[in-house]
């Protein structure tokens, strides 16, 4: 099974441990090494998900956490539409799920921060519902003898959720089932205004 914007590697390794053979991939080296070592022994690959070739054909796929909301376009989802199915046996599911705007607009507009001892994490979120791109600055300080200061910026783009279907049958996709969070029993924030997109290489 491939972990298609793999992160960290947590949910690849819970997936080993119920005996599924994994392997992953993320654009981020330094996700690429949490992952390595959460998970070691899983073949983990740095790649850009619009543009990679494993060599092999899995039997399964998913890109979840709303990972392909990272893409920046429906041209690059549909780069990324095409490696995947490349990469898959005939006939494997493909499973991901995508954020819709109402969660754009309710989860995107706030500051927020997170404060322990020797670490501090504060997040400016902001929707622009014009361009449909959100962004989320991060300023981290680290204390490691003295205090370190990081800053980066996370961005997301609301795709229209309408186009994909449409996208991933283009790409070699057949029999695309659309599933919204709350009926797949996320309650909760982490269910509000997420699609699940099913689809068969």
């Amino acid at each position: 099974m491939l972990d298609v914007c793999c992160g960290t590697g947590q949910l690849a390794q819970t997936l080993r441990e119920l005996g599924y053979k994994m392997a992953g991939l993320d654009a981020s080296d330094s996700m690429i090494e949490f992952a390595r070592r959460n998970a070691p022994g899983i073949p983990f690959t740095v790649a850009d998900a619009r543009d990679f070739d494993l060599g092999a054909r899995f039997d399964a796929a998913y890109s979840v956490f709303e990972s392909l909301n990272h893409v920046p376009d429906l041209a690059g989802l549909s780069l990324a539409f095409g490696c995947i199915h490349r990469n898959l046996a005939p006939g494997a599911p493909f499973l991901f799920d995508l954020n819709r705007e109402p969660a754009f607009i309710e989860f995107w507009n706030d500051t927020d921060a997170i404060i322990s001892d020797d670490n501090v994490c504060v997040m400016a979120s902001n929707y622009n519902e014009s361009t449909r791109v959100a962004t989320c600055d991060v300023t981290v300080f680290d204390l490691d003898g003295h205090w370190r200061r990081t800053d980066f910026t996370v961005r997301q783009t609301c795709h229209d959720i309408d186009a994909v279907p449409g996208l991933l049958c283009d790409a070699g996709c057949q029999d695309v089932a659309l599933y919204d969070a709350r009926d797949a029993g996320m309650m909760g924030q982490i269910g509000y205004a997420r699609t699940f997109f099913l689809a068969i290489a």
